[in-house]
């Protein structure tokens, strides 16, 4: 017997397959990270992803959630990678330069987590509490007394620990979350996969120079 046919073009939303979780998570940060918690809507992100317009609801529950099912899933990648390249047997001088590259090429591949900051950083708020408790103090916390033993063993300059926070944190990924800017001022060249690597060596280069006695 023959199954009959199934019709052409695009199924209805409320019949489209559901996006796959990460796809909606990444959506959602972009979109977070782009037009800031204010300026995103719900029915927007859904518009966006092509699904049903109560789907992130049904599923989420609220934009407030969505934002922080965004924020663990993009956050949490970097600090697994951060914690996955930490060998603690590694020369201090080693671990160190292995964070600032690691954070920095991940950076490149994940823009859309220094815009965010950008914007939750400039005014405090339950959004921004939430990033720093969950994801940014443990890691500072881990990586702290590293800092704390190369000053004492003079291996390098005692700067101050908010001065190596943004040059590594906010001037490592300024590039490529300034995307537009960039191109604008050097051409997309600069920007391109090819070059990521090497951007990251020179980041981390740069900075651990720029310590030393």
């Amino acid at each position: 017997m023959l199954k009959p046919a199934r019709p052409k073009g695009r199924p209805p939303k409320d019949e489209a397959p559901a996006a796959p979780e990460e796809g909606v998570l990444q959506a959602a940060l972009i979109a977070f990270a782009t037009h800031g918690f204010q300026g995103t809507s719900v029915r927007t992100l859904n518009r966006e992803l092509g699904v049903s317009h109560n789907l992130l609801h049904q599923r989420f529950g609220s934009k407030e959630a969505i934002w922080r099912a965004a924020v663990d899933w993009g956050f949490g990648k970097l600090v697994t990678q951060l914690l996955a390249t930490d060998d603690e047997s590694a020369a201090p001088l080693t671990r160190l330069r292995t964070f600032v590259r690691t954070f920095s090429r991940f950076n490149a591949d994940h823009p859309e987590l220094q815009r965010l900051m950008n914007i939750e950083g400039g005014q405090a708020g339950e959004r921004l509490d939430y990033i720093i408790n969950t994801f940014v103090s443990p890691v500072i916390d881990r990586f702290l007394p590293l800092r704390d033993a190369l000053v004492e063993s003079g291996d390098i300059r005692p700067v101050p620990t908010e001065v190596m926070y943004y040059m590594i944190t906010s001037g490592g990924g300024a590039m490529f979350a300034n995307q537009a800017m960039t191109e604008r001022l050097f051409t997309r060249a600069p920007l391109s996969p090819s070059h990521k690597d090497e951007y990251a060596d020179c980041v981390a280069d740069l900075i651990m120079n720029a310590l030393r006695p």
